[in-house]
């Protein structure tokens, strides 16, 4: 039983430290450039907002910039990171419940 918490808390540890990560320039989607940095800005806006401690919390993010692709890239990133944050969140709090 001690095993299984361990590696339990070591697959958590491992998950949130991948989550709390920017995006690496080398896996964002393809794209323009100003799409690709919109993608990257919106995505750690989105951790932020979403409360990874990784991030200085943000209560609501806006893209920066009027440029479409950047604004098309920004708001999918947002949405994708803040998202997959979310459901890390969850998975947490239904594996080690609401002492959290």
């Amino acid at each position: 039983m001690q095993i299984r918490a361990t590696g339990l808390l070591a697959a958590l540890a491992l998950s949130m430290a991948v989550t709390g990560c920017t995006t690496p320039k080398a896996t964002l989607p393809p794209g323009t450039t100003a799409f690709r940095t919109g993608f990257s800005e919106g995505c750690d806006d989105g951790y932020s907002v979403g409360g990874s401690p990784f991030y200085e919390k943000q209560d609501q993010a806006s893209p920066e910039s009027s440029d479409k692709e950047y604004l098309k890239g920004w708001h999918q990133g947002f949405h994708r990171c803040k998202g997959n944050y979310d459901r890390f969140q969850s998975t947490v709090y239904a594996i080690l419940g609401p002492s959290l």
